[in-house]
């Protein structure tokens, strides 16, 4: 093994060691039986038990909150898959007036940070009078300008002689899209879902400006509200709650990881 090689793998070592020790943390933290910051760290003489994850799941209302957090993130996902791909289809594969000013508006508007649209979503919220309802943490966010970005991506990669032969048995366009285009794009699919799953299922700042009410938080407004107080944040208990949390997570990237990689290479082809 030549010294470059070497390099390289103690270089990949490193960074790997780097971005897996928080994680390894938090579940180290999430054993232990203490609530001060400083004594969460791996110093000799900690005990360990289940104590975080029973206070977690008892002293609340968890598997509403599971519940609560698995409809908006379905739901955000589900409805964000049909959207974007029809929009995407309909930039990348069919010309429409101004289509091209519309697809550079899309990229335009990933440019723009989430927080600056919080304050204008919470104030139309309110004019609805969808606080603390399940409306206002799923409708304002249908449809993603990343995920129509994606899908236009992986559709201008698709051989146009699909389509035309497809055209030539007298499909329509909604025929071509619902029948050749979409079952072709698992992969892209399968990346977009993962990238709308794990932003939606970690989203804090906005549910917990509308969801004032327990029944209604979601888990990571859940587990704030447990574990922190005007006058201490028990920590070690938020580490078992952030566990719980990521389950569901790592459980869908393993489940799709095949596809999501093809997918990012796919959708990378062509700009």
């Amino acid at each position: 093994m030549t010294r470059t090689r070497i390099a390289q793998y103690t270089l990949l070592t490193a960074l790997a060691i780097f971005t897996i020790f928080p994680f390894l943390w938090s579940l180290y933290a999430s054993f232990v039986r203490t609530d001060t910051l400083l004594n969460v760290f791996p110093f000799p003489g900690h005990t360990f038990g289940w104590d975080n994850y029973r206070f977690m799941l008892t002293q609340g209302h968890m598997l509403r909150w599971y519940w609560n957090s698995f409809l908006v993130t379905a739901s955000i996902t589900l409805a964000n898959l049909l959207i974007n791909s029809m929009a995407a289809y309909a930039l990348a594969r069919t010309r429409i007036p101004g289509g091209r000013i519309v697809f550079i508006a899309v990229i335009g508007l990933m440019m723009v940070p989430p927080q600056v649209l919080l304050i204008p979503i919470y104030i139309l919220v309110i004019h609805l009078g969808w606080i603390n309802s399940y409306w206002a943490l799923i409708v304002p966010f249908l449809a993603s300008p990343f995920g129509i970005f994606l899908m236009h991506q992986f559709f201008s990669t698709l051989p146009r002689e699909l389509e035309e032969a497809a055209r030539i048995d007298g499909l329509s366009v909604t025929g071509l899209f619902f029948r050749i285009a979409l079952p072709l794009s698992g992969p892209a699919l399968a990346a977009q879902a993962i990238f709308l799953f794990v932003w939606n299922w970690n989203t804090f700042a906005y549910p917990s400006i509308v969801e004032s009410s327990a029944h209604m938080f979601t888990l990571p407004v859940a587990i704030y509200q447990m574990t922190h107080t005007t006058y201490s944040n028990q920590v070690a208990k938020s580490m078992a709650g952030i566990v719980l949390a990521l389950l569901p997570v790592v459980l869908a990237y393993f489940v799709l990881q095949r596809r999501f990689i093809e997918g990012i290479a796919h959708t990378g082809v062509k700009g």
